[in-house]
């Protein structure tokens, strides 16, 4: 019987060693919070603009960048777009080392490099379509598309964290198809992806793994 039990104990051992040298588990829950906090303060700051330029009621189906018909706020949106994206990958960074220190291991290791190259070869595909079609597309869909690209790149590196990501991602391609649908409320939806979602996703990583 004891034989049984010191057998078992060490099959479970094992897994967690191969969990832990497959799976990038620092992930920190509170970087989604900061993210989601971000995420709103870029839709309210992108509605300011919108609102101080005097948009058209139907700014939503004009492209972004200027031209014949464009809203001409391409530098100050992707200017604050770019301020909301470093911030909030700087506080995932910084949250998730603090993690990895606390529970004694390495923030920096293969299985983080090959997380961080799925998450960004999609992300600056999404990043190139946004920058090329925003004086052509409407701006409906520019902010569609940066939902379904993101979504897309957490996606690709959930699979090398914890399999919550993945339905993380799952969910921010669905607000993105959504806003594509209901165009009039792109900033809502905005918010709603990258904001309300991220904060009630970063929550439940924090209680369930404590970090």
């Amino acid at each position: 019987m004891n034989q049984s039990n010191q057998s078992q104990e060490d099959i479970k051992v094992i897994r967690k060693l191969m969990e832990e040298s497959s799976r990038f588990l620092s992930l920190s829950g509170l970087s989604g919070v900061v993210a989601g906090i971000l995420g709103i303060a870029g839709a309210v700051a992108a509605q300011l603009i919108i609102t101080r330029i005097s948009a058209p009621a139907d700014w939503y189906m004009q492209p972004l960048a200027g031209g014949p018909g464009g809203l001409r706020t391409f530098m100050p949106l992707f200017a604050e777009m770019g301020v909301v994206l470093v911030l909030a990958f700087s506080g995932a960074v910084l949250l998730s080392s603090r993690k990895a220190k606390k529970s004694g291991q390495k923030a920096w290791t293969p299985v983080t490099r090959r997380m961080l190259a799925s998450l960004l070869i999609p992300l600056a595909t999404g990043g190139l379509f946004i920058l090329l079609t925003a004086g052509t597309v409407p701006a409906s869909v520019t902010a569609a598309s940066s939902l379904i690209f993101y979504g897309l790149a957490v996606v690709s590196a959930g699979k090398f964290t914890f399999g919550e990501i993945h339905w993380l991602g799952v969910l921010e391609v669905i607000t993105g198809l959504v806003c594509l649908a209901l165009p009039e409320y792109s900033i809502i939806i905005w918010a709603l992806g990258f904001g309300v979602i991220h904060i009630a996703y970063g929550l439940f990583m924090h209680l369930r793994y404590r970090g």
